[in-house]
């Protein structure tokens, strides 16, 4: 639900954090930005390691990460294959149980999962210049627009001088969905370095769920790595929230030859 906030930033709080799919050079450019602005600024990097334009892997992210985050913190959330067209640029000034977030992006749904967990928000579509870089460049908005507005907003600058207010908002579709006691069904998120494979589907929904059958193998619901032997493949519950599907040891989306967003099913067995 939109619920009206207004936040005057406490410039005693200048943490932003940056989320892109730019890789270990174009990052360094946004925080040299950043810093020019406000030397004050204290820059954490949530990742650069989003897959290019994979939208709804950095939404699962920035969700999954704007609970930890001290209050006052800026988000910078950089994946933007619409970059240099008149798609909008969004801040959302909004509140997670009383702790305020600022978030900076694109609008085509890759804030839209963070402000689903907010409890009360503001949206502004970015609409004064006079707050990005003086050449603005057709590819490259995370350093020309996306970081100068982080580092003024740090420093104090209200978002209502940057942006006007806007309702409407690009909100992402994540697919999941149980039919009975039959399957769940549900999307790829996320695919973490260990080759944990984290899907769209709410850990509630296997709560009475001992085994499922995945691409034809049979993998039992445990609750933790440790239960299996090494090399054994298991259904847990996530620490985001949702069901994970993990090889004790070993990499599950290699095993099942699974990607990002690929549709997955899980078919219900009784016992395991």
């Amino acid at each position: 639900m939109f619920k009206l906030t207004k936040h005057k930033i406490n410039v005693m709080e200048k943490i932003i954090s940056l989320l892109t799919d730019f890789g270990t050079f174009y990052p360094a450019i946004m925080k040299g930005v950043i810093l020019k602005i406000n030397p004050d600024a204290k820059i954490v990097d949530i990742t650069h390691s989003v897959k290019m334009g994979r939208i709804k892997e950095g939404a699962f992210l920035l969700r999954s990460c704007i609970d930890y985050f001290p209050d006052w913190t800026i988000f910078v959330v950089v994946v933007d294959p619409g970059v240099g067209t008149s798609r909008n640029i969004l801040i959302v000034d909004g509140t997670i149980e009383n702790s305020t977030r600022i978030l900076i992006g694109p609008d085509n749904g890759v804030l839209s999962l963070a402000i689903d967990e907010m409890n009360s928000y503001t949206i502004y579509k970015v609409s004064n210049k006079k707050y990005f870089l003086k050449d603005i460049s057709k590819s490259f908005h995370g350093r020309d627009i996306f970081a100068p507005i982080a580092a003024h907003i740090s420093n104090g600058v209200p978002i209502q001088d940057i942006g006007e207010i806007c309702i409407d908002f690009e909100r992402l579709n994540i697919y999941f969905e149980r039919i009975a006691d039959k399957e769940i069904k549900g999307e790829v998120l996320y695919i973490d370095d260990f080759g944990d494979i984290i899907t769209s589907i709410p850990n509630d929904l296997i709560s009475d769920i001992k085994m499922t059958e995945i691409k034809d193998r049979k993998v039992c619901v445990h609750n933790t790595y440790s239960d299996v032997r090494e090399g054994d493949l298991l259904v847990i519950k996530g620490s985001h929230g949702s069901v994970e599907l993990a090889m004790n040891k070993g990499n599950a989306a290699e095993f099942f030859g699974i990607d990002l967003e690929d549709q997955i099913s899980l078919k219900i067995i009784d016992k395991c």
